[in-house]
């Protein structure tokens, strides 16, 4: 199990937040999503096996938000 954090900086309110963490905790291989509106960062918890990044980053994109590391 990997941990990242990264940066989304368009999180605006606590319920971009929320959508944020239900988008990625949806994605294959996510075991936990956690998104905080104070830092705007989330932190997963992922298989590299099974995810990556670049999933993370996508699948965010199609809801117009953006990941950063």
């Amino acid at each position: 199990m990997e941990e990242l954090t990264f940066e989304i900086p368009d999180l605006h309110c606590e319920g971009c937040a929320n959508r944020s963490a239900e988008i990625l905790e949806k994605l294959e291989g996510v075991e936990q999503a956690t998104v905080s509106i104070d830092n705007k960062s989330a932190k997963v918890f992922y298989n590299s096996d099974q995810t990556s990044f670049d999933t993370f980053k996508e699948a965010l994109a199609k809801a117009d938000y953006t990941a950063e590391k």
